[in-house]
């Protein structure tokens, strides 16, 4: 069995709870939070200001060298059209670099190296050859391909619907790699506390037009109700208006309130009577959902995407395909019972409910050690 897990962190952001617009880096927080303290060892790779839970933190990135790469927040980035994943760059190279050194002296070939940022960190992959890599809460479609060492990589999508979606462009439907698996994300209940719902709408999220921003306006207009938008990328244009890169989105009670922190989405979220997320692409997880459930804040959504396993329709919100459907569903939404939706957030997504997938996952990857897929366990007798 593996002794430790070796987890490697993003060089633009710190592990700390103040860059919550980062949901890779809120993501590395949570998983080190559900896994210290268990069977296996939890070392964190990452920048120099940390509270997640941890066996050991060793810093690869120091907070002045993070900000001279991207100023006082990485919302700079976002502001010159995204994060740079490029692992060129300068702050990939010092970071990769920094922890193939790092775990070089702390790791045992039957450790497991877990990445969360692709192929970003591929030579991170490449250069501990002999590691099973481990790529867990998999959202993106360039995941890593292990090119050296004996031992290979596998990866722990979000969604059942990202899985096939990664499978199809790699066009892998009839090679199924039998060691990866699907695993949600996961979100501590503790830090989203159930609010008593308001009078207002809510949007999260990245102020892109993939997001649908501009939807939940239309929505809010037509039902006559105030939405509230949160997210980095836009600015404030006069009352009811709000502009960003993309386009604009206008109603009469639209409020926006540019990016939050974690503590101020919650006060969001609780507050509202329903957070709508019309986003119009596939989404991998949809993580503003169940964050938005665990306040107890029924979600209205788009009818793809991970949307259709997450969303339960009369149960923790619903989905729609058109304009008509989606007034429709956030006028139904409004008389959800809040404790019924915070039961079935909780229930399903909180730590302790992930946390044993992920066990099991691990435990699958230590068998590759032995008789991996072959491997008959003994079989316990039924009465």
């Amino acid at each position: 069995m593996s002794d430790t897990l070796h987890i490697v962190g993003l060089p633009h952001t710190m592990t700390n709870g103040e860059y919550a617009t980062c949901a890779y880096t809120e993501k590395i927080r949570k998983f080190c939070d559900m896994m210290t303290g268990r069977d296996r060892k939890v070392i964190l790779y990452a920048g120099e200001h940390n509270t997640a839970g941890v066996d050991d933190h060793v810093v690869c990135v120091t907070a002045a060298q993070r900000e001279e790469w991207f100023g006082p927040h990485d919302l700079g980035s976002l502001d010159r059209g995204g994060f740079d994943w490029n692992p060129g760059s300068p702050w990939w190279s010092h970071m990769n670099g920094r922890a193939i050194g790092e775990i070089m002296q702390r790791a045992k070939p039957t450790d497991l190296l877990l990445l969360s940022a692709g192929q970003a960190q591929q030579v991170v992959a490449d250069a501990l050859g002999s590691m099973i890599v481990a790529e867990f809460g998999v959202g993106y479609e360039g995941i890593i391909i292990k090119r050296h060492g004996p031992s290979p990589a596998f990866a722990a999508f979000e969604s059942h619907t990202h899985r096939h979606l990664v499978y199809g462009l790699n066009r892998w439907q009839n090679s199924v790699r039998q060691y990866d698996t699907v695993i949600p994300n996961y979100f501590n209940p503790a830090e989203l506390p159930q609010g008593d719902g308001g009078d207002y709408l809510l949007f999260v999220g990245r102020l892109i037009q993939l997001k649908g921003v501009s939807t939940a306006a239309q929505v809010a207009d037509a039902l006559g109700m105030r939405l509230v938008v949160a997210g980095p990328g836009a600015t404030r244009w006069g009352d009811g208006y709000v502009r960003f890169p993309e386009g604009e989105a206008r109603a009469p009670g639209l409020e926006y309130v540019g990016a939050v922190d974690a503590r101020e989405r919650s006060v969001l979220m609780g507050g509202a009577a329903v957070t709508l997320a019309p986003t119009v692409y596939a989404e991998p997880f949809g993580g503003v959902a169940i964050e938005a459930m665990m306040c107890g804040t029924p979600v209205v959504t788009t009818d793809f995407g991970a949307f259709v396993e997450t969303v339960v329709e009369g149960v923790s919100g619903y989905r729609f395909q058109t304009l008509q459907e989606a007034v429709e569903a956030t006028d139904l939404a409004l008389g959800l019972d809040r404790q019924t939706v915070r039961d079935y957030a909780v229930d399903h997504y909180s730590l302790d409910a992930v946390r044993p997938m992920y066990q099991r996952w691990f435990d699958n990857l230590d068998g590759l050690w032995g008789e991996g897929w072959t491997a008959l366990r003994e079989r316990e007798t039924v009465a």
